[in-house]
């Protein structure tokens, strides 16, 4: 590690964590593509920087619950750790993070769930994806949209965190990730029917075998599978990750 990024940190007041991964736990890749990297969390946030090997640029990431909130990019090591030190100890909010930091970039999904609309945001980010999606799929029949637009619908699915995978619509009981697996998740078959499979926590269990299939029907039937094979007591997806869940229980 390069002495004067120690120093240089060493000078910034009140920073013992950002002090301690660029002396302590640096993380130089096998590819050489960083000449440091480090992830750490200070409670229910994070924040990932690394230098670059070429550019002597250091670039962050923002997240928050599990929820990537933004990022940014400086020369200067002391501007760096002060925006570290502004997220994780300080909280700053979103506008805070852009008054002090003009190299803060705010993720839209940050602001969305800084805003308490993370889900909805979710939804309709899903949504506009697949739309473009299917303009250049070798095959639109097995894009998951006609699920997402209904799902959205649902009075019970609309409350969980959509995502995808593939072409498989998958739903969180958490808005941050990792994200819940025990509820069911479904794909479009190509011929208007679609299937719906057990949550991959039943597999992972031994509960059910690998892309074990509930059942197949028609938009409407596959919904009425998926609301009905959710977790008992199954409500709206809350801040947080799978983690937080399994801690609270």
């Amino acid at each position: 590690m390069d002495k004067n990024l120690s120093s240089a940190m060493i000078k910034v007041d009140d920073l013992e964590m950002a002090l301690k991964y660029v002396q302590g736990v640096p993380c130089v890749p096998a590819d050489e593509k960083y000449a440091a990297y480090v992830q750490r969390a200070v409670r229910s946030r994070s924040f990932q920087m690394y230098s670059a090997a070429r550019d002597q640029r250091f670039h962050l990431d923002f997240w928050s619950k599990g929820v990537y909130y933004g990022r940014g990019s400086c020369e200067n090591l002391t501007d760096a750790a002060q925006a570290v030190h502004g997220w994780v100890m300080e909280n700053l909010d979103m506008v805070g993070m852009q008054q002090r930091f003009s190299f803060f970039e705010p993720d839209e999904l940050g602001l969305a769930h800084e805003a308490g609309r993370s889900v909805e945001y979710q939804w309709e980010l899903l949504q506009r994806i697949w739309i473009e999606c299917e303009q250049t799929a070798a095959d639109p029949s097995l894009s998951p949209r006609p699920l997402i637009e209904a799902a959205r619908k649902h009075p019970r699915l609309a409350q969980l965190f959509p995502y995808t995978s593939l072409i498989w619509l998958h739903f969180s009981r958490t808005t941050g990730f990792p994200f819940t697996t025990d509820c069911p998740y479904a794909r479009a078959m190509g011929n208007g029917r679609f299937q719906v499979y057990a949550p991959l926590s039943a597999m992972a269990a031994g509960q059910a075998t690998e892309d074990a299939v509930i059942g197949e029907g028609d938009l409407d039937e596959a919904l009425a599978l998926l609301a009905a094979h959710l977790p008992e007591n199954c409500g709206p997806a809350v801040d947080g990750t799978a983690n937080d869940l399994i801690e609270k229980a």
